[in-house]
């Protein structure tokens, strides 16, 4: 290869590299789908669906329709709680996890209106391919 051909290339392939590293965020694709499942379910809670937050919890589906609004109603208490503390919560954010298998631990990053800051741990599962809270 001549310095010309070098030249004109080089940029190109620095430009190419830089770009697969800003999408390589060192994550596997289970850690990834893992914490999306989880910032998921949290912002469930954020925008008061309590109703689909139940649903994220592995064997949902098999919940009496009572047991299913008793859980409902006591998610709602407690993100009205959390609310009453601190105020609305802002922002969810993944920060870590711990994987083995079908079973995860996620770590998630709460952040509420009174500059309020928590950090979470979700268990989760891998159901059929989903991740659910267990």
């Amino acid at each position: 290869m001549t310095k010309t051909t070098l030249k004109r290339f080089l940029p190109a392939v620095l430009m190419v590299l830089a770009l697969v590293a800003c999408h390589n965020d060192g994550l596997t694709r289970d850690q990834r789908r893992a914490r999306r499942a989880a910032e998921r379910c949290y912002r469930y809670l954020q925008n008061g669906k309590y109703d689909r937050f139940v649903s994220e919890i592995a064997y949902a589906d098999q919940m009496s329709p009572e047991y299913r609004s008793q859980m409902q109603d006591l998610i709602h208490e407690a993100a009205e709680r959390d609310r009453r503390a601190h105020g609305n919560l802002i922002s969810v954010e993944a920060v870590g996890d711990t994987i083995q298998s079908d079973l995860a631990h996620i770590y998630l990053q709460l952040t509420y209106a009174d500059s309020t800051s928590e950090e979470v741990g979700l268990p989760m599962i891998c159901i059929d391919g989903d991740w659910k809270m267990q």
